[in-house]
C-alpha cells in the first residue's frame, strides 16, 4: 500500500516549483491541491482539499513568505485529525518555516506540532526518514 502524503501551502508558481522534488520518491502517493482538487471556487476547492488531506498519511506544508490563511487551515485540519490529544506532537507533520518568514516569535509555537525544517529540500530528508521508519 502506498503511503499518501499531502502538499500544502504555495503553489509551484509561487515557491520555485518546491513541489516537484518529490515527484520521484517511489512508493507515495502525493495528494497537490494544484492539480487533484477543482479551484474554480471555494465551493469545489475547500471540500477537495478537505478530503485530500483526511485520507492523507503525511503532510508537508510550505506557509512560503505570503500570507498563508488556507494553508494554516489545511495545517490544523491534519494536525487535528492526526493527534489523540491536543498539545501533541503530530510526528506525520512537516512545516517548510522559511528562515525570513515573519512573525519569528510565532515559530516557537509552530515547533510543538510537527517538525519544522527551511527548505524542501529538509522536509524531503526528513519525509524520506519519517517513510523508511514508517514501514
Amino acid at each position: 500500500m502506498k503511503i499518501k502524503a499531502y502538499l500544502a501551502g504555495q503553489s509551484n508558481e509561487h515557491d520555485n516549483n518546491w513541489k516537484k522534488i518529490f515527484q520521484n520518491i517511489n512508493d507515495c502517493d502525493f495528494f497537490d491541491w494544484e492539480i487533484h482538487s477543482d479551484q474554480t471556487s471555494p465551493d469545489t476547492f475547500f471540500p477537495d482539499d478537505l478530503k485530500g488531506i483526511k485520507s492523507s498519511d503525511y503532510m508537508i506544508a510550505n506557509p512560503g513568505m505570503a500570507p498563508s490563511e488556507a494553508t494554516w487551515i489545511e495545517i490544523g485540519y491534519f494536525y487535528t485529525n492526526n493527534v489523540k490529544n491536543p498539545g501533541d506532537f503530530c510526528n506525520k507533520l512537516i512545516i517548510i518555516w522559511q528562515e525570513n518568514r515573519n512573525p519569528k516569535w510565532s515559530i516557537e509555537f509552530v515547533k510543538k506540532a510537527g517538525y519544522i525544517v527551511s527548505s524542501a529540500h529538509e522536509a524531503k530528508e526528513k519525509f524520506c526518514e519519517l517513510i523508511r521508519s514508517h514501514s
